[in-house]
């Protein structure tokens, strides 16, 4: 199986609760690189107990070296790039074999597609998917890397959770990471490893019929999911325009968005409230993050917490704001060794 299938095959979230049979084989090693840094973990896996991390880093991208969205196709070249994959690697001491890579959620198309019930052959289903999303994305399907994962609907119906990016994209990262010697077992993007990361949570959260969202503010896009009985029914994500302000910036993006999204929530979902909000913020802490939220009475806000996830070496540290740096990656790593 390539690469690229397995970054398509590997969107999970699609049904929280069946996330432990439907995981991957993730590779122990995960980097994550988005506009402004590179991170790369790596895990140990113990006997009993919680993965153990074995190490970490994080450093800055140099400059335009990522596209700003999936609407980005400026032309780039890859030294750069692998340079800064190479210096990951000598720093925290890995020697490059299979890793997961995870990008950015704006450098791919995701959408919720709900059907009255499931097509009678995968044929049929293949041709429906396409024949949805053929209008749907800035760039020529056959041009696209692109895969879907089915989970219930209400009554007959099923949901499908479809993801698309542009192949030159997985290609480029692919080239940098191979002329290492790294063989890329998974290319996922950022959110649902952060599903991943907090599943316990957004299951006990979600019981009883209860919604509740994860939030996840990074540093040109955001990404809001809504969970309702253990399964994804709500997906979006924001990107800012270039120069323009922060995922959380002072002018009100972050609660206009979010209010909007709530509003399709409220109307097309049946939404009756949301329980509860997990919070990962790289520019504002998740304190100043539930005071914008409180605006739109989304009072219970709780941060990304990784300590519930992994142990760390002794005499390792990892404060709050390295840990919310830190959880996509960490979500990608840490489900390859349990």
């Amino acid at each position: 199986m390539s690469a690229v299938t397995e970054y398509v095959e590997r969107v999970r979230g699609a049904a929280v609760n069946a996330m432990s049979r439907l995981r991957p084989p993730y590779p122990p090693v995960a980097m994550e690189i988005d506009r402004k840094e590179v991170v790369l973990v790596r895990f140990k896996a113990k006997h009993r107990g919680k993965p153990l991390l074995e190490a970490h880093a994080v450093r800055p991208m140099p400059e335009d070296t990522m596209p700003s969205s999936i609407f980005d196709h400026s032309a780039r070249s890859t030294d750069e790039l692998t340079a800064r994959f190479q210096e990951m690697f000598e720093l925290t001491g890995t020697r490059p074999g299979r890793i997961s890579l995870v990008i950015p959620d704006n450098l791919a198309k995701i959408s919720l597609l709900t059907l009255p019930e499931r097509p009678s052959s995968q044929r049929q289903l293949d041709e429906l998917v396409r024949s949805k999303m053929r209008r749907a994305v800035p760039f020529r399907l056959e041009e696209a890397a692109i895969s879907y994962q089915l989970f219930p609907g209400e009554g007959r119906q099923v949901s499908v959770l479809v993801l698309l990016t542009p192949r030159q994209l997985i290609d480029r990262f692919e080239h940098s990471l191979t002329a290492l010697g790294a063989r890329v077992g998974l290319i996922d993007i950022a959110t649902p490893n952060l599903i991943n990361l907090c599943r316990s949570r957004l299951e006990v959260a979600s019981r009883d019929g209860k919604d509740v969202a994860l939030l996840n503010c990074a540093s040109n896009y955001f990404s809001l999911v809504i969970v309702r009985n253990g399964r994804v029914i709500f997906f979006r994500c924001k990107t800012l325009s270039p120069g323009g302000e922060s995922a959380n910036g002072g002018n009100g993006f972050l609660v206009r968005e979010v209010a909007s999204s709530l509003s399709y929530y409220r109307e097309k979902l049946a939404g009756q409230g949301i329980e509860s909000v997990i919070v990962r913020a790289l520019d504002l802490s998740a304190e100043e993050i539930g005071e914008k939220l409180g605006e739109l009475d989304l009072t219970r806000i709780e941060s990304v917490d990784a300590s519930v996830t992994v142990d760390l070496e002794p005499g390792q540290r990892m404060d709050a704001a390295l840990a919310m740096r830190l959880a996509p990656a960490l979500g990608a790593a840490a489900a390859g060794i349990r």
